[in-house]
């Protein structure tokens, strides 16, 4: 579930445009539904709607989604974990919400005691929610794949269009990247060597987040007092100029699989051609939303399966959840062999919020 996509790169119109006319504009559906009807309908909603991932845009405490593999999510706090009286997990940090998770493509699966049970506890949570907020309906954002009014309703179709910002006379980093050292001997690792790596990439990211916040530090002209703040590019560097694009809205993973895949496509290209007319690198920057219960699932997850379970995560909105993608094309030297010409040379770092247990 995603929440925003950033685009940096050395400004080019001509990739600009194939950019623009190559990948459709990403859209999401919003509305309100109730999820005891959700629950009812279960596979039937899903292929109804043709869509592939729901998430609740709650400011509440409970909050719910389902994923591609038809699983509903429900992320709950200590009151209404009790009164469902349904099976699920504590989770051990953060607000402490018990993670309950139902297969809504496993309706023939289960027994019809068990099914009754969940129906019924989701009925009263709902009938309780009436009561308290004075409706039981939820409001839900989703993934669509169609746009027709009959497979939308009562969905609204929203339209993530980019919003483009151009940083002039900037610095803008040479960008070369090289495999991390490895262990030359028995004896370990070249220490100078690994740490210099980790100074490099720890320097082209922070150009990264410091050009996607417009930071005026990135001017060739700036002159800040060193008393007040001091930054020095990654260097060697050229003064040129960036172009940011950013999408936000609720992103189907779809479209960053098809913005990454132009990426590689544009980068390869420009390693067989070694023509100027396309930009030197690109850097993908990706926000999750961070307050859906589940942040992360496995390529080995099967469709209506709960044996591979997401790691349980606390949703909220105040922790941090991304990942950032610099791609380039190989540094060859003087020869490019057509192994290498099908290669693009890129790095990866991501940072996940201490309430999320997928990195430990």
């Amino acid at each position: 579930f995603l929440t925003q996509i950033d685009l940096l790169f050395p400004s080019n119109a001509s990739f600009e445009t194939a950019l623009s006319t190559s990948l459709k504009v990403p859209q999401y559906a919003k509305g309100k539904i109730s999820l005891f009807k959700i629950f009812t309908e279960g596979v039937n909603f899903v292929e109804k709607y043709s869509t592939r991932r729901y998430v609740v845009y709650s400011t509440e405490e409970d909050v719910w989604c389902i994923d591609y593999r038809g699983v509903l999510t429900l992320s709950v706090c200590k009151d209404t974990y009790n009164e469902l009286g349904l099976v699920g997990k504590r989770v051990a940090f953060g607000k402490g919400n018990a993670v309950i998770s139902i297969p809504l493509y496993a309706k023939d699966a289960e027994s019809v005691k068990i099914r009754e049970h969940r129906e019924a506890a989701l009925k009263r949570w709902e009938e309780r929610r009436a009561k308290e907020i004075g409706s039981s309906l939820w409001n839900v954002l989703a993934f669509s794949e169609s746009t027709s009014p009959e497979v939308a309703a009562p969905f609204e179709i929203v339209s993530v269009r980019y919003q483009k910002a151009v940083l002039e006379d900037v610095h803008v980093p040479i960008v070369r990247l090289t495999p991390r050292p490895r262990p030359q001997n028995k004896l370990g690792l070249n220490q100078q060597e690994d740490e210099d790596w980790c100074e490099t990439m720890e320097g082209l990211f922070g150009w990264v987040g410091m050009a996607g916040l417009g930071a005026t530090r990135l001017n060739a002209n700036d002159r800040v007092d060193p008393f007040v703040a001091v930054y020095q590019p990654p260097l060697p560097t050229r003064v040129g100029t960036v172009t940011h694009l950013q999408w936000s809205g609720f992103i189907a993973p779809l479209f960053v699989q098809s913005l990454v895949e132009f990426m590689s496509y544009v980068v390869h290209h420009l390693v067989q051609s070694l023509q100027t007319d396309r930009p030197d690198f690109l850097s993908i920057s990706s926000h999750a939303c961070t307050w859906a219960p589940v942040s992360y699932v496995s390529l080995k997850a099967q469709t209506g399966r709960t044996d591979v379970r997401p790691p349980l995560r606390d949703p909220t909105r105040d922790v941090e959840d991304s990942w950032c993608l610099i791609a380039t094309a190989p540094q060859h030297g003087a020869s490019l062999d057509a192994h290498n010409a099908k290669k693009c040379a890129w790095v990866m770092a991501e940072s996940v919020g201490k309430h999320d247990s997928r990195l430990g």
